[in-house]
C-alpha cells in the first residue's frame, strides 16, 4: 500500500490557560480562546517586514508558483483523524472536530513567503452591515435590489499582495498649443454680412523632466479578485502592518498568490506609467497640446509579499451573481450591482421633455 507523506509543519493556537483552540478576533484584535475566554495580545512588531531588490530576485520562476495538486496526510492533533488535504491549502480545518490549523509547508509551494500581514479589524456582522447599506444606495438601481439582503458565505480571507518601490526619472517631449482667435466674416440665413470669432490653434515644441518616487504601490496577487475592483476599496494603512505570523490565520482563510512576483511588478509599472504621464501632462504649457512621448527610467526597485484582509462575498439578483468585496480594515465596499434601465429610459425622457420646453419658450 502506498503511504502518502504527511504535513510535518503544522501551525495551530493552543490556549496558554486551558489548551482548547485560540482564534484571533477581529472585534478584539486579540487572539482569543473560544472555549475559556482567554485573551492574548498580538506581538506588534514589524522589523522582519523588509523590502527586497527586485532585480536580485529576477531568477525567480515566472509561471510555475507551484500551485499543482500535491496532497498529503493530515493528522489532526485535537482529535487524531488523519484525513488527505491539498498540500497548498494554507489554512485546514479539520472535518471531524472542527479545530482550525495554518499548513506552513504551503508557502515552500509559492517561492515567496508573505513577510507582513494586516490583522482584521472589521469583524464579520459590521461587513454585513455596510453590505446592506451600500446594496439600497444608488439612483439607477432597481428597487427590488433594497430588499435583497441574503449574501452567499461571507468570507473573511488574507489575501496575497505585492508592493513595489521604484525611484524615477523622465524626460518628455510634446507640442503646446496655444488658442487665438481670427475675425471671420460670412453671411447668414437672412442674407446678411455678419462676422465671428473663429478659434485655431498655434503649436510650439516643448519638453521637460520630471522624476517621482513611488511607494507601496500595491497589486493583488490573487486571480479571484480585479485590480480595478479591489483598488475600489484602498488605501489599507500600511503603518498598521506587522511581522506575518501564521497564529492570524488560525480561523481565517487565506489564498496563496495566483500572479506572481514579476506579473505582479507588470501591472505595478503600468500602474507608475499611468502616473508618470497624468504628471507630466501636467507640466506642459499652453492651452492645450500633442504628440506626447515620455522615455522613464526606474531604478532601485524593490518589492515585498504581504497578506491583507478582505470580506468577499456574492449575492444573487434575477438569477444572476455579483461579487462584493470589503476592506477588512476600514470596511471600504466595493462591488457590482445591476442597472434599472427603465430607470435610465424615464431619466433620458426627462431630459429631453426639459430641453423641448426650454426651446419652446425660447421661441
Amino acid at each position: 500500500m502506498e503511504h502518502k507523506p504527511k504535513i510535518e509543519r503544522v501551525v495551530k493556537n493552543p490556549c496558554k490557560q486551558c489548551g482548547a483552540e485560540a482564534i484571533y478576533s477581529a472585534k478584539k484584535q486579540k487572539l482569543v480562546c473560544g472555549h475559556c475566554g482567554f485573551e492574548e495580545d498580538l506581538i506588534l512588531k514589524n522589523d522582519k517586514i523588509i523590502e527586497k531588490s527586485y532585480h536580485d530576485n529576477i531568477v525567480l520562476e515566472n509561471a510555475d508558483t507551484g500551485m499543482g495538486k500535491e496532497h498529503k496526510n493530515f493528522h489532526c492533533k485535537s482529535c487524531g483523524s488523519i484525513t488527505m488535504v491539498d498540500i497548498t491549502q494554507v489554512v485546514i480545518d479539520c472535518p471531524f472536530c472542527g479545530s482550525s490549523h495554518v499548513n506552513e509547508e504551503a508557502y515552500d509551494k509559492t517561492i515567496i513567503k508573505p513577510e507582513g500581514i494586516i490583522p482584521f479589524k472589521i469583524e464579520k456582522n459590521k461587513a454585513y452591515e455596510t453590505f446592506k447599506s451600500w446594496i439600497g444606495s444608488g439612483w439607477f438601481r432597481p428597487n427590488k435590489l433594497k430588499k435583497v439582503t441574503t449574501l452567499e458565505k461571507l468570507h473573511g480571507v488574507y489575501v496575497p499582495f505585492w508592493t513595489y518601490d521604484a525611484m524615477t526619472e523622465s524626460t518628455w517631449w510634446a507640442e503646446a498649443g496655444y488658442y487665438y482667435y481670427e475675425t471671420e466674416t460670412y453671411t447668414d440665413e437672412n442674407g446678411k454680412i455678419q462676422t465671428r470669432q473663429i478659434q485655431k490653434i498655434r503649436w510650439i515644441p516643448v519638453s521637460g523632466y520630471y522624476e517621482e518616487f513611488f511607494d507601496d504601490v500595491t497589486v493583488i496577487g490573487s486571480k479571484g479578485i480585479s485590480q480595478s475592483r479591489v483598488q475600489d476599496i484602498y488605501p489599507y494603512d500600511f503603518k498598521k502592518l506587522i511581522n506575518y505570523d501564521p497564529r492570524i490565520l488560525v480561523g481565517w482563510e487565506s489564498e496563496l498568490y495566483g500572479i506572481d512576483v514579476h506579473k505582479g511588478f507588470e501591472i505595478a509599472d503600468k500602474i507608475m506609467d499611468n502616473y508618470i504621464r497624468n504628471a507630466c501632462a501636467k507640466q506642459i504649457p499652453g492651452d492645450t497640446y500633442r504628440f506626447l512621448e515620455i522615455n522613464t527610467h526606474k531604478y532601485n526597485i524593490t518589492y515585498k509579499h504581504i497578506l491583507l484582509p478582505i470580506w468577499i462575498a456574492a449575492y444573487r439578483f434575477n438569477g444572476k451573481v455579483y461579487q462584493v468585496i470589503v476592506n477588512g480594515q476600514t470596511g471600504k465596499i466595493s462591488g457590482e450591482k445591476p442597472l434599472s434601465w427603465i430607470k435610465i429610459l424615464l431619466f433620458i425622457l426627462f431630459i429631453i421633455l426639459v430641453i423641448f420646453f426650454f426651446m419652446k419658450i425660447k421661441h
